[in-house]
């Protein structure tokens, strides 16, 4: 599932700390930036919008009409100053509230709260599609059948992606941001902007590192924390 995002703000700064910190977050994008709601609007009449990052100035002065737009109302984050924070106690309805500057931390918690949200919300547990154990992969001019339960890591080379199976390695023309998509949220996890690893096949994790046979896959400051609490969400971390 990928949530499908516009920012309203006139923060020069803060628009472009989301459009970098979203590039780190394989389910997002952030398709377009406006500075005046109007213009906003128009957006809105043409196309369907999961997430709204919006400044608190928007927010006060100017509310939209979401019955107006055809589209079930997108969740919202609110962008504020530290001065104007303890507005959002009585005010304003949110999905959350982000201060600026905003850190990097504070982003992934929220995105990773919406997309669960998103998840359950659209995909009810009597009409889920039952998850394939494989997948097919063109590795140069033959597609090849990889089944999940093979696949150690992915590794991302700039337009190609490294697949490293029991067996072998796969190189294949993809992205890790559309690798992000196709993975079962609960059998793969990004741990790096290059590494995808597969849960099942994690021998140890040692320090900033996780160990996966030879491997020694580094843990990128950005993902550290998603990955601690995705493994204590299900269950996979005794402490």
């Amino acid at each position: 599932m990928i949530i499908e995002s516009i920012i309203i703000d006139r923060d020069l700064l803060h628009i472009e700390s989301l459009k970098q910190y979203g590039d780190s977050v394989p389910y997002l994008n952030i398709n377009a930036c406006f500075s005046n709601l109007n213009q906003a609007r128009t957006y809105l009449h043409k196309n369907e919008v999961d997430l709204i990052f919006m400044d608190l100035e928007f927010a006060k002065l100017q509310q939209i009409d979401w019955n107006k737009f055809g589209q079930q109302k997108p969740e919202v984050i609110i962008s504020m100053n530290c001065a104007a924070y303890a507005y959002k106690d009585h005010c304003i309805s949110a999905f959350d509230y982000i201060m600026k500057p905003i850190s990097l931390e504070k982003f992934i918690r929220v995105l990773n709260n919406i997309y669960i949200q998103k998840q359950g919300y659209l995909i009810p547990e009597k009409t889920k599609i039952v998850q394939k154990d494989f997948f097919f992969v063109k590795n140069n001019s033959v597609i090849e059948k990889v089944k999940f339960n093979d696949v150690l890591f992915f590794k991302g080379m700039k337009d190609y992606i490294w697949i490293q199976t029991r067996k072998k390695r796969i190189i294949t023309l993809q992205t890790m941001k559309n690798l992000g998509i196709y993975l079962p949220a609960d059998r793969f996890i990004r741990i790096h902007k290059s590494y995808i690893v597969s849960l099942e096949h994690i021998d140890c994790i040692d320090k900033n590192k996780v160990i996966i046979g030879e491997e020694r896959i580094p843990i990128g400051e950005t993902f550290r924390t998603a990955f601690f609490k995705n493994l204590k969400e299900q269950e996979l971390l005794w402490d």
